[in-house]
C-alpha cells in the first residue's frame, strides 16, 4: 500500500526513499554535493497564490499527495473562526488552485494529518476540533472528480469525551500492516489510538483507546500549557514504528499498552531522523505554542533509559513561541536539514507582531551531527511551516504561514524556483468544467471621464459603439439629470446606477433620489465613509446606521441602496475586519453591496472568498484588474496606471467570476481608472469573451 507521508519515518519522506529501515544505510553510501540554494519567494498577499479565505486565525496545515497524477505535494490549509474550514492549494502548470474541501465553519484546531483510510488507494484527511468541540473528523478524497466548489464528504471519527485535538498522525504501532490513528486530546490529557474499522465510510464513530495520560512535557521552563506535537519514527532499532509525542517516545508492548520514555524536560513540536551515523536516530524538540530551547537529542546508550538521551541546544537563544518544526533534505546533499520558526503572533488583536524579532532558519546538516544556522525570515509569523516538493521539480520547498499576523496569508519558498516538471493531467469532475462568462457587462463612466468632460456626446456614442448598452456613473458633467439623460436616451445607453456622495445623501436625499428616477436607475450607491485617518469601529456604526435608514427609504421609493467599498475597510480587528462589521451590521433587504475588484485586492481582501463569505449581499460588482507588484494598504487611494486591462494584472479571474455568479452579482460594469483606459477597454471586453471559469 502507498502509505502517505505522516505514516512514513521523518527521513523517508525527507530523502523519497522506499524502505524506511534502509534509510541508514542508504543515507551514508554516497554523499551528495550540496546545491546553493536561491529561494524565490511566493506570497498571497501579492496574488502569487490564491488568497486561503477570510479568517483571521489560521490553525494549521497538511501535506500530502492529494491528487496522485500531480508530481508535487498539495497543501491544505486550516481556520476557525469562520469558514470555510478546509481549503487545498491544488498545483497547476503555472501555479496553485484553490479548492474548498470543508467549506463550513468548525473549530479546526492545528496538527491535522493525511492517510488513505478507506482503501481506496487516495489520500483522505484527518482533523480534529479546538477546545470549542470533542469531534475529530476524516473527509473522505473525491478523486478524481475534484470541482474547486464542491466540499469532500466528511465523516465522524470521535464525538464524545474532553476538547482539543492538536496534533495527530497515522503509523502502524502494533506491526498490523494497517496504520493506526493516534490523537492528541489535550482537554483529557491523553494520547489515543483508533484502529481503522473495516468499513470507515459507514462507521461512524470509531472506537479509540487511551494510550497515555498524563504530562508530557508541558509548563516546564516556559514550554506551553498543554502537551502538543507528534511523530513516528523506529527509535530503538527493533523495526517496527515508534510513537513520539511531547518530550516522549513510546515504546509497543503489545495489545493497548506502551511504555513512554522520557527524552527531554519540555515538550512540543517534535521529529525524529537520522543527522548521523549510528545505531540510533536523533530527535528534535522545539517549544512549540511555548518558549524554549529548539534541541537535538542523541541516545548515548540504552534507547528505553531517559538518562541516555542527551541533548544539545542548537540556536544561541531560546525559541520564542517556536511553533514550526520540520526536517528534510532541502539542499539536495543527501543529509537532512532541520526548519525552525517562531511565531510573530499569537494573540488575535490589531495586526501587529506581539513577538517582533520571530525568525525562521535553516540548519543544514552535514551528516555528522552538525549544522550551519541560516536565517530565511525575520520580523513575520511561522506557524506550522512545512517542507516539501511544493512544485514538483523534486527538490524541497517551504510552506510558510501565520498564525494570526497579516493572516488570511500563505507563502511559498520555492527552492531556485521551479525546475523541470514532468506534465501531468488535471482530473475534474464534470461539474468543475470551465465555461465561459456570458453575463451582461455595463460601462462605469469614469472609465472615460477626460474624454466625457471634453466631449460628453460623443463619448457616450464610442461607449454605445463598443457594445455596451448599461452604464453607472457618478457625474452629470455639467448638466442637469434630465438633460444627461437625454443624451443618455440618445446614445441608445440605459443607466442601472447612479453613484451618490454620502455628503448629498445627509444633506439632500430627496434631490438623490428626484436624480435616481429621473435616469432611470435601479441602484443608489454611495463609496465613502467619513473618517478621520484610519476607519473605526465607531465611524462603521455610525455608516451602518444610516446605511440602514437610507435603504429602507430608498426601498419604499423602488430603489435599492448599495455601498461601494474603496479597501480602507479592511481594517482588523480581533476577529474580523471592519468591513465584515459593516455587512453584519446592515440589513440585507436594504442594503447591498457593489464589489470593486481592484479596491478590494488593494485593501488585502480576496474577492472570491468573499463573494463565497457573502453570497446574495454583493449585487452589484466593478471589474477591474491590478498591475502585478502592486503595493498593497488601506488608504483607499492608489493611482490609475495601477489599474490595468483584465488579465494583464495580478487578479485571479477565474475563481472570482465564478463566486460572483454563484453568489448571485447581478450586475457587472468594467471600470479601467487608468490614463490609457480608452486603449485597455477593448482587451478587457476581448479578455472576457475568452476567459473560463
Amino acid at each position: 500500500m502507498n502509505f502517505p507521508a505522516p505514516y512514513l519515518s521523518r527521513e523517508r519522506r525527507a530523502l523519497r526513499m522506499a524502505a524506511p529501515l534502509l534509510l541508514a544505510a542508504v543515507v551514508f553510501l554516497a554523499p551528495a554535493r550540496a546545491q546553493q540554494v536561491r529561494w524565490v519567494r511566493l506570497s498571497s498577499s501579492q496574488s502569487d497564490l490564491p488568497v486561503p479565505g477570510t479568517s483571521r486565525e489560521q490553525t494549521g496545515d497538511v501535506v500530502a499527495r492529494l491528487d496522485p497524477d500531480s508530481p508535487a505535494s498539495d497543501f491544505v490549509l486550516s481556520f476557525r473562526v469562520v469558514g470555510p474550514a478546509l481549503v487545498w492549494y491544488r498545483r497547476n502548470s503555472h501555479g496553485w488552485d484553490r479548492y474548498l474541501i470543508e467549506k463550513d465553519f468548525l473549530p479546526i484546531e492545528a496538527g491535522g494529518t493525511a492517510f488513505d483510510v478507506d482503501g481506496d488507494g487516495h489520500t483522505d484527511l484527518v482533523f480534529g476540533a479546538d477546545w470549542q468541540d470533542n469531534k475529530v473528523w476524516w473527509w473522505e478524497n473525491p478523486y478524481p472528480n475534484f470541482d474547486p466548489n464542491v466540499p469532500w464528504k466528511r465523516h465522524l471519527i470521535k464525538a464524545t469525551g474532553a476538547h482539543q485535538h492538536h496534533d495527530m498522525i497515522f503509523a502502524d504501532l502494533e506491526g498490523t500492516g494497517r496504520p493506526q490513528l493516534i490523537f492528541w486530546n489535550q482537554g483529557a490529557k491523553t494520547i489515543y489510538l483508533a484502529r481503522i474499522p473495516p468499513d470507515p465510510r459507514h462507521t461512524e464513530p470509531w472506537p479509540f483507546v487511551p494510550i497515555f495520560t498524563g504530562e508530557a512535557g508541558e509548563g516546564a521552563h516556559g514550554a506551553a500549557l498543554y502537551a502538543e506535537g507528534m511523530d513516528a519514527c523506529d527509535i530503538d532499532g527493533d523495526g517496527r514504528v515508534d510513537l513520539l509525542a511531547g518530550n516522549y517516545w513510546f515504546k509497543y508492548l503489545g495489545g493497548d499498552k506502551f511504555k513512554p520514555i522520557r527524552v527531554g524536560t519540555i515538550g512540543g513540536r517534535i521529529r525524529a531522523g537520522r543527522f548521523k551515523p549510528g545505531k540510533y536516530p536523533q530527535i528534535v524538540i522545539a517549544p512549540g505554542d511555548g518558549s524554549g530551547p529548539l534541541k537535538i537529542y542523541e541516545c548515548t546508550g540504552n534507547p528505553e533509559d531517559p538518562n541516555s538521551w542527551v541533548g544539545r541546544t542548537l540556536l544561541d537563544r531560546d525559541m520564542i513561541h517556536g511553533h514550526t518544526l520540520d526536517i528534510g533534505d532541502i539542499d539536495g546533499d543527501g543529509n537532512l536539514d532541520i526548519l525552525a520558526g517562531e511565531q510573530g503572533k499569537w494573540d488575535t488583536g490589531p495586526n501587529e507582531l506581539d513577538n517582533p524579532h520571530a525568525t525562521m532558519w535553516i540548519l543544514y546538516g552535514d551528516g555528522k551531527g552538525n549544522f550551519r544556522t541560516t536565517v530565511l525570515a525575520a520580523g513575520e509569523g511561522s506557524h506550522d511551516g512545512k517542507i516539501a516538493d511544493l512544485d514538483g521539480d523534486g527538490d524541497m520547498d517551504i510552506l510558510q504561514k501565520p498564525y494570526a499576523w497579516s493572516a488570511p496569508r500563505v507563502d511559498v519558498w520555492l527552492n531556485n524556483g521551479t525546475g523541470p516538471v514532468r506534465a501531468w493531467h488535471a482530473r475534474t469532475a464534470p461539474s468543475a468544467r470551465p465555461v465561459a462568462f456570458r453575463e451582461p457587462v455595463g460601462m462605469e463612466l469614469w472609465t472615460y471621464r477626460r474624454e466625457l468632460a471634453r466631449d460628453l456626446p460623443g463619448t457616450l456614442a464610442l461607449i454605445r459603439r463598443l457594445g455596451f448598452t448599461d452604464i453607472e456613473t457618478a457625474s452629470f458633467y455639467d448638466r442637469s439629470a434630465v438633460e444627461f439623460r437625454a443624451l443618455l436616451d440618445h446614445a441608445d445607453l440605459a443607466c442601472s446606477s447612479l453613484i451618490a456622495d454620502y455628503d448629498r445623501l445627509e444633506s439632500d436625499f430627496a434631490g438623490v433620489v428626484r436624480d435616481a428616477k429621473t435616469l432611470g436607475a435601479a441602484y443608489v450607491i454611495t463609496s465613502s465613509i467619513p473618517r478621520l485617518g484610519d476607519l473605526t469601529a465607531d465611524d462603521v456604526h455610525r455608516a451602518a446606521a444610516n446605511f440602514n435608514n437610507w435603504g429602507q427609504k430608498l426601498k419604499e421609493q423602488g430603489l435599492q441602496f448599495g455601498y461601494h467599498p474603496h479597501g480602507f475597510e479592511f481594517v482588523h480587528t480581533p476577529t474580523q475586519t471592519l468591513f465584515d462589521v459593516l455587512v453584519a451590521e446592515t440589513k440585507p433587504e436594504c442594503v447591498t453591496f457593489e464589489m470593486d475588484t481592484f479596491w478590494f485586492v488593494h485593501g488585502g481582501a480576496d474577492p472570491a472568498a468573499y463573494l463565497e463569505k457573502y453570497p446574495q449581499r454583493f449585487q452589484l460588482v466593478h471589474l477591474k484588474d491590478m498591475a502585478r507588484g502592486a503595493p498593497r494598504d488601506l488608504t483607499g487611494a492608489a493611482p490609475g496606471e495601477l489599474s490595468v486591462a483584465l488579465g494583464m494584472g495580478q487578479l485571479d479571474w477565474p475563481p472570482i467570476l465564478h463566486a460572483a455568479v454563484a453568489a448571485g452579482v447581478k450586475r457587472y460594469y468594467i471600470e479601467d481608472e487608468s490614463p490609457a483606459a480608452q486603449q485597455q477597454v477593448p482587451a478587457t471586453k476581448a479578455f472576457l469573451q475568452a476567459v473560463r471559469y
